[in-house]
């Protein structure tokens, strides 16, 4: 009862002082408004990321053409044709799916990064995808209209194409697509299906803007080659992916007869690695936009620190009289880190408000993802407050350390 009688008492004080008050909330007000942002947008990241993954599929994998691959390739599914070594075959797919324990379905794929489409005198760019009927079995698509490509088709290296919703809107508008004749680099494909709406990819890549066509047919017709450029691979058991990964290694450099020592002509990517590699990037972000805030919050102490020094020499008459009639030093010393934690508290929760703002600005003005929960309210106010006490520390023991005498003398 005492501490909160002497708190209420320490807001009045403050309330006697606006100006004051209002010049030691203001630093730190603007800490805590950039800590909220960032701890938002560093969480909506987070779960933006996860929400990628899943989309990219916790049980399943990529088998990358080439011995190394660069990360937006990796996040796009596939690069264009020039990045891409020719160290996959089909017949490494189908081994992968009959010789490996474990996998449940390996669909191979080819692809081209910027195919030129043309319907009339309509024009678009898309990446073009050689594709087998596994294709969505192992990404868990579906299609929305008409049929996807078949075994048959895939034999018969069929000029017939699936749309996604994002090509649908450019080349089409209104218009029905199926049934109708699309120029995919100058030749002639039928439109037999579009594909459900999927969002994107792991790396951020549309995966509605795309076009699938059949595996044979893009390897003789479209892209002229007998290489693929990845295998996506999904495994029945998630605790089983890294043994997965293992026999998937040894049977490629098996097959590609690579000697001890040489390196793989070939790259795996699993789930984790890809939200690794993302978390790395967005934590190197987060980790300079965190030392700002913290610089913030250091100036805003400082602030508060000095503006308190002055009151307490504005205020020895006070100290003086209050000490006379009685009250112990800790009296005093409490009395001002109460003032302190009280201002920086406040303005802790006017920052917390403000964060708040920014952060819905920012997810509604831009489609940076931003998450507020209670775990940044908390960090908000903590980080205030330990603000607050730091900075009161120094003059709550100045005004305590004053004799009665001493005080009253000035």
């Amino acid at each position: 009862m005492r501490t909160l009688r002497m708190f209420g008492q320490a807001l009045r004080g403050l309330a006697r002082n606006r100006l004051r008050s209002f010049f030691m909330m203001i630093g730190v007000t603007v800490g805590i408004t950039v800590l909220t942002v960032v701890l938002a947008a560093g969480m909506g990241a987070r779960e933006r990321i996860m929400e990628r993954v899943r989309v990219f599929g916790l049980e399943n994998l990529m088998v990358w053409a080439g011995g190394s691959i660069d990360r937006t390739r990796m996040g796009q599914v596939g690069g264009s044709a020039s990045d891409v070594t020719a160290t996959l075959k089909r017949e490494d797919a189908v081994s992968i799916r009959s010789e490996i324990f474990g996998v449940r379905v390996a669909a191979p794929f080819a692809r081209r990064g910027g195919g030129e489409l043309q319907w009339r005198d309509r024009s678009f760019t898309a990446p073009v995808f050689g594709v087998t009927p596994e294709w969505l079995e192992v990404w868990d698509w579906h299609i929305e209209r008409g049929a996807f490509i078949t075994h048959m088709d895939d034999e018969r290296m069929v000029r017939k194409a699936v749309l996604g919703p994002t090509v649908v809107a450019e080349l089409f508008g209104d218009e029905d697509p199926m049934g109708q004749t699309l120029q995919v680099g100058g030749i002639p494909f039928e439109v037999t299906g579009t594909m459900r709406e999927k969002g994107t990819s792991a790396g951020g890549g549309d995966m509605d803007n795309r076009v699938f066509v059949p595996l044979n047919t893009y390897l003789r017709r479209v892209a002229n080659q007998d290489h693929l450029d990845g295998i996506r691979v999904g495994v029945g058991d998630v605790r089983m992916m890294e043994e997965v990964v293992q026999d998937i290694s040894s049977l490629l450099r098996d097959r590609h007869r690579l000697s001890l020592g040489e390196p793989d002509d070939f790259r795996i990517t699993t789930p984790t690695e890809i939200t690794a590699m993302v978390e790395e990037l967005q934590g190197t972000f987060n980790l300079f936009l965190v030392l700002v805030a913290a610089i913030a919050l250091v100036v805003g102490g400082v602030v508060v620190a000095n503006i308190m020094l002055l009151s307490v020499n504005e205020r020895r008459r006070e100290i003086g009289v209050r000490r006379a009639v009685g009250a112990k030093a800790r009296d005093i010393r409490l009395q001002f880190l109460l003032e302190a934690a009280g201002v920086t508290l406040i303005g802790g929760i006017g920052g917390l408000l403000l964060g708040a703002l920014v952060s819905a600005a920012l997810a509604s003005w831009s489609e940076t993802p931003a998450l507020l929960t209670w775990h940044v309210l908390a960090a908000g106010l903590l980080f205030s407050s330990v603000v607050g006490i730091t900075a009161g520390l120094h003059p709550a023991r100045k005004a305590a350390d004053m004799t009665p005498v001493e005080a009253l003398r000035s």
